[in-house]
């Protein structure tokens, strides 16, 4: 994957046909809502904030506190329980094997939410696993299981059917948990079903950079 700029992420934001997911330490589903869009007005809790954009439009935001940190978390366990058997693996090693493992599991039954942070519009959401029983508790199991509760939870905060009646038909993908790891990448593609591309790097200061230029572009085009 080939690394081309903060700009790719703006310009994802600035079309109505992508959204943007970014899954960092934590994670977020980005749209553009259509001309006209107006923001409900109940003070509901909500898995979706609105944010103004350009030209009198707003941004879609679904911001979740679990992400990368969950799967960090998940190996954090690993690497505390290896240590104590006194085994002496390091934590990237440790990652790279799960992620193997799980590539050799093409789907699983075990069903985990990761969700160990709450959300911010559940604030008392705590994280669980089903369905567990002896032929899927296996390291690349519980991987797969894993990731694809990461996704599970973004598309339960903004699902695919709110994004195709914005007319989206492709997600930007980017994140350094998204873009290193090859199991949340395919259940990002299976869970959310949309053309997807990844884009490597970006810079929130960048970002912000490149928004100021457009709106005085836009502002001096008017």
């Amino acid at each position: 994957m080939h690394c081309r700029t903060s700009t790719d992420i703006l310009v994802g934001i600035g079309s109505n046909r992508d959204s943007v997911i970014n899954i960092g330490t934590s994670a977020q589903v980005v749209t553009r809502a259509p001309k006209g869009f107006a923001p409900p007005t109940s003070k509901a809790a909500s898995p979706v904030e609105y944010f103004p954009f350009f030209e009198g439009r707003y941004l879609k935001v679904a911001a979740a506190l679990n992400g990368g940190n969950a799967i960090a978390a998940f190996i954090d366990m690993l690497h505390e329980w290896m240590s104590a058997l006194g085994c002496h693996v390091t934590k990237d090693s440790m990652y790279d094997k799960a992620i193997s493992a799980a590539m050799q599991v093409g789907k699983t039954d075990l069903v985990i939410n990761p969700t160990l942070l709450g959300e911010r519009h559940q604030p008392d959401l705590r994280a669980s696993v089903s369905n567990i029983m002896t032929n899927n508790v296996s390291l690349g199991h519980v991987m797969r299981a894993m990731c694809c509760g990461v996704i599970t939870n973004l598309h339960n905060m903004l699902p695919r059917e709110s994004l195709v009646e914005d007319g989206v038909t492709r997600i930007v993908g980017c994140g350094s948990a998204l873009v290193r790891n090859k199991i949340l990448q395919e259940e990002l593609e299976s869970i959310f079903g949309l053309s997807v591309v990844y884009k490597e790097g970006g810079n929130a200061a960048v970002g912000a950079a490149l928004a100021v230029i457009l709106y005085h572009e836009n502002n001096e085009s008017t």
